[in-house]
This record gives structure tokens, sequence and C-alpha cells, in this order.
């Protein structure tokens, strides 16, 4: 039941070269493909290189930008807070000389003020003085009216006096 196949070494030969020789193109198209492979890989590689190059350029491009970017906005600020800067002390310059004008108008108001308190300490004084000098004229006026209220009494006595005297 085995089936037995006899060949001959000739055609044992011939079926080995066969399968050799189909083995050997199999290997060669395998090493072509191969290169192939290498060939696309390389291709890959300089790609990658070549992007790779893109990229750091676009990089450095962008760092560039931002480079000049930051620096434009350091000016900028740099100028705006030189502005702001100058502003402020124009400000406070005025501010300052404000205060300092009201520092005087302040201190003329108090010289004012001592002067107008001298003023009526001497108008006080003046005051006190004329009263004391009414009081005392009141006083004077009051002795007055006692020297002639005695002396019209004197005086009416007289004439009763004279009357009865004329009478006589």
């Amino acid at each position: 039941m085995e089936r037995v196949i006899k060949m001959t070494d000739h055609q044992l030969l011939e079926a080995i070269l066969q399968k050799v020789t189909a083995i050997e193109k199999d290997q060669q198209a395998t090493k072509e493909e191969m290169g192939i492979m290498k060939e696309e890989m390389g291709l890959m590689k300089e790609e990658i290189g070549s992007v790779r190059s893109e990229l750091k350029e676009e990089i450095d491009s962008v760092r560039l930008e931002l480079k000049e970017e930051i620096g434009s906005v350091r000016s900028e600020l740099k100028e705006e807070i030189s502005s702001v800067r100058s502003e402020f002390k124009e400000e406070f310059k005025l501010v300052k000389d404000q205060l300092n004008e009201n520092t005087h108008l302040i201190r003329a108001v108090i010289d004012r003020q001592e002067e107008t308190d001298a003023k009526l300490e001497s108008l006080t004084m003046d005051v006190h003085k004329v009263h004391g000098e009414i009081a005392s004229l009141k006083h004077g006026q009051e002795r007055q009216d006692k020297i002639l209220e005695s002396l019209a009494m004197r005086s009416l006595e007289q004439e009763t006096e004279l009357r009865d005297l004329k009478r006589i």
C-alpha cells in the first residue's frame, strides 16, 4: 500500500537542482526586494533627514521670530514704562508744587490768624479799658448827680431862706 516512487539519480539531482534553483530565485527575489526596501529605507532616511532639517529650520525661524517679537514687546514695554514714569513724575511734580503752594497759603492764613488774634486781643483790651472808663464815668456821674441833687436841695433851701428874709 505504500506507494514508492523510484527516481533515478539523475532525476533526483534534477529535482534537487530545480528546488535549489527555485530557492535561489526566491532568494534572488528576496535580495531584490531587500535591495528595494534598503533603497526605500534610504529614501525614507533622506526624507526623515529632510523633514528634520525643515523642522529645525522652521523651529529656528520660529525661535528667531519669537526672539524678535519678544524684543519688540520688551522695547514697547520699556517705552510704555518710561512714558508712565514720565507722566507719573510730571503729575507728582504738579502735586508737590500744589502741596507747596497749599503749605504757603496755610502759613499765610496762620500768620493772618495770628495777626487777627493779636488785633482781637488788642480790641478786647480796648473794650475792657473803655468798659472800665465807662464804669468810672458812671461812678463819677453818680457822684455828680448826688452833688447836683445836694446843690439843688441847698439852692431850694437858700431860696426858701431868701423868701423868708424878703418877707421880713
